[in-house]
């Protein structure tokens, strides 16, 4: 018996333009009837998050930057933070190719320069960051949620964020999202993670939980699931990872098949 659904945002419960599904208010007052619980796993920081928090009303824990941090409400319940002193030399790298490069303190979102992305974001699922250079005091002692690596160019795709992530030592993993863009976060850090450890948080097993994504960082989270589920637009290798995928894409897609697994 399914007890907790923990989906991913962008691109699965809300649809390009950032939308909820026409179905969502009903579908939520079904999941209270049969008494399983919902919540939300995101890449996004708390800061860009918080103002679909407020629109969902979530009264359970919640997952942001890809699991490096679990919050109830405002409060933060655990972090997995990661000292920034050892990837110093990927993120000098990185800022010398002209790789845009964005941390998080406890939910809030800081750039080490101005670049064009920050200054003319292009991209959604982000917020304003405050210029914040790294200081030679920081690389002791500082400690992030994620290092955010975005590359607008466009002829490179990935190949650059893949190299500098091959330079990553062994206390560190990464996790990349289309095409432009990696987080690095500490080593078994992902949103899987996050998913069992909500889950004890709740006393509940993974078996009980139901999982929905459609991008590479959602892979993990489908895995830990009892049931994963890939939506219908979810890149191939999420398919791949998934236990079912619905038939629809964005939020229609998870209600239907959320639906379906219920009613069996």
């Amino acid at each position: 018996m399914y007890k907790l659904l923990i989906s991913d945002l962008d691109d699965t419960l809300l649809d390009p333009q950032k939308r909820l599904s026409p179905e969502f208010e009903a579908f939520v007052e079904e999941l209270k009837q049969k008494e399983v619980g919902w919540t939300i796993a995101t890449g996004r920081s708390y800061q860009a998050f918080k103002p679909f928090l407020d629109q969902l009303d979530l009264d359970l824990p919640y997952a942001t930057s890809n699991g490096a941090t679990i919050r109830y409400k405002d409060q933060i319940l655990h972090s997995f933070q990661m000292p920034i002193g050892p990837l110093r030399p990927v993120i000098e790298v990185a800022m010398g190719m002209g790789i845009s490069v964005l941390y998080v303190i406890d939910g809030q979102e800081y750039a080490t320069q101005a670049t064009p992305f920050t200054q003319h974001q292009t991209k959604d699922n982000f917020s304003d960051q405050v210029i914040r250079p790294f200081e030679d005091a920081d690389w002791p002692s500082l400690k992030v949620d994620k290092i955010l690596l975005v590359d607008d160019a466009e002829e490179t795709g990935l190949e650059r964020l893949i190299a500098l992530a091959n330079k990553l030592g062994p206390n560190y993993d990464y996790v990349t999202f289309s095409d432009w863009a990696m987080d690095i976060v500490a080593k078994g850090v992902n949103k899987g993670k996050a998913l069992e450890w909500i889950c004890d948080h709740l006393g509940l097993t993974c078996d009980q939980c139901l999982a929905a994504g459609d991008n590479h960082n959602d892979t993990a989270l489908l895995k830990a699931a009892g049931h994963g589920i890939a939506v219908y637009n979810a890149e191939r290798e999420v398919k791949l990872a998934a236990d079912s995928i619905a038939p629809a894409a964005y939020g229609d897609g998870v209600i239907y098949e959320v639906r379906r697994l219920l009613n069996r």
